[in-house]
């Protein structure tokens, strides 16, 4: 479940006895709370079919960018 959900830029949790199940819930909530949605439209439209890795960075420092690792073009 931990590499699916890095793969697709998703998240991994699990509840252990230091990190229960209310704290996951407050992680999420906060998460979701913080979050913005970028679109991207790439400017080679060939859909060749080979696998595009995707990379994002942010400038300012504390800030974190989840996103999956690439996607095959249509």
């Amino acid at each position: 479940m931990q590499r699916l959900a890095e793969e697709t830029g998703g998240a991994f949790f699990q509840v252990t006895g230091d990190q229960p199940i209310e704290k996951i819930y407050t992680q999420i909530e906060d998460a979701l709370r913080n979050q913005y949605s970028i679109g991207y439209t790439p400017q080679r439209t060939n859909a060749n079919g080979s696998y595009r890795k995707i990379k994002l960075t942010a400038v300012r420092p504390g800030l974190m960018v989840r996103t999956r690792d690439g996607y095959y073009p249509k």
